[in-house]
């Protein structure tokens, strides 16, 4: 049985998917552990079983052509980076404001509506955001 701070790592390094700093961690900690040594052997084993086993899927001849385009056409997309940070800070922030508006006395009453109207805008925004998200992996 491989050590278990060590079975994540192993399976990582297995994909290709460790770091260069966990590699050599663990290429040092096999190095003296057995149990780990033979689990990552057998999962080096399976991942070679598995890859012979399973066909290559077929692709069709416009394949390539297709996903070049869709590349080119995605590249091309305008990107907003900014634009979800400002609408979470401004969202976080009129939701603080909320929770503040009743101890401020003075407050005018369109200072409350554009509270309000900020912390629903925030609300449809995560709220559409997380619906995109679960229906993207689906």
């Amino acid at each position: 049985m491989a050590c278990p701070e060590f079975e994540d790592l192993i399976l990582d390094y297995c994909e290709g998917a460790s770091s260069p700093a966990d590699s050599v961690l663990l290429e040092s900690h096999i190095a003296a552990c057995l149990p780990c040594r033979e689990y990552l052997a057998q999962q080096q084993e399976l991942d070679l079983r598995l890859a012979k086993s399973l066909p290559r899927p077929a692709l069709s001849a416009s394949f390539a052509a297709n996903l070049t385009a869709r590349i080119a056409v995605e590249r091309r997309a305008p990107r907003f980076r900014r634009f979800a940070r400002v609408l979470d800070t401004i969202g976080y922030l009129s939701l603080a404001a909320g929770c503040l508006i009743e101890q401020l006395p003075h407050a005018n009453q369109w200072f409350g509506h554009a509270i309000l109207a900020s912390s629903a805008a925030f609300c449809l925004w995560h709220t559409a955001k997380a619906l995109r998200i679960t229906y993207r992996h689906r």
